[in-house]
């Protein structure tokens, strides 16, 4: 019988700690508790691509140079404006690389992206049923100082337009 009950005090001291863990997780996540809405509905993908996404064509020296990091990311299957897949990879402390890869037909476009690294990155923010992609930039680098401004594009199917920026 003692066995039994310290069991059973041993199982609700567990779930005592991971209720401490999931509120001081809730709370910590919650610093920004009204994220900024973006109008992604406004700019909807033309179709939804459901296939077995396409290997990269590497054509360019770069593409060559960061295969393992487009064929990786392209196997993941599209995550934006349809058919196409963002594969974002790390380029040193505050960089942040991306190319896009059409998951039908695997071309991979990697010029003439919006600028990223002028600023300290806050984040890259995209949707599989949109094809805004917005960029959030910080001049000072201090991202829970509220200084990020957001910059979106549309994606035309070959290249980002410009929409607008606003300062969030």
């Amino acid at each position: 019988m003692l066995i039994q009950g310290r069991v059973c005090v041993m199982k609700s001291s567990i779930a005592t700690v991971l209720l401490l863990l999931i509120l001081s997780a809730t709370i910590a996540t919650g610093e920004n508790e009204n994220p900024p809405s973006y109008p992604f509905a406004h700019y909807p993908a033309e179709r939804l691509y459901k296939g077995k996404p396409a290997p990269p064509k590497l054509i360019t020296p770069t593409q060559r140079e960061f295969r393992t990091v487009l064929r990786k990311g392209e196997r993941k299957g599209p995550n934006f404006a349809g058919h196409y897949t963002v594969v974002e990879w790390g380029c040193g402390s505050n960089c942040v690389s991306f190319a896009i890869v059409d998951a039908v037909n695997g071309r991979v476009y990697d010029t003439g992206m919006p600028a990223i690294n002028d600023e300290y990155p806050c984040g890259l923010l995209y949707r599989l049923q949109s094809r805004l992609f917005v960029v959030v930039k910080s001049r000072s680098g201090m991202l829970s100082s509220g200084d990020c401004k957001a910059h979106l594009y549309i994606w035309d199917g070959s290249r980002f337009m410009p929409v607008h920026d606003s300062t969030e």
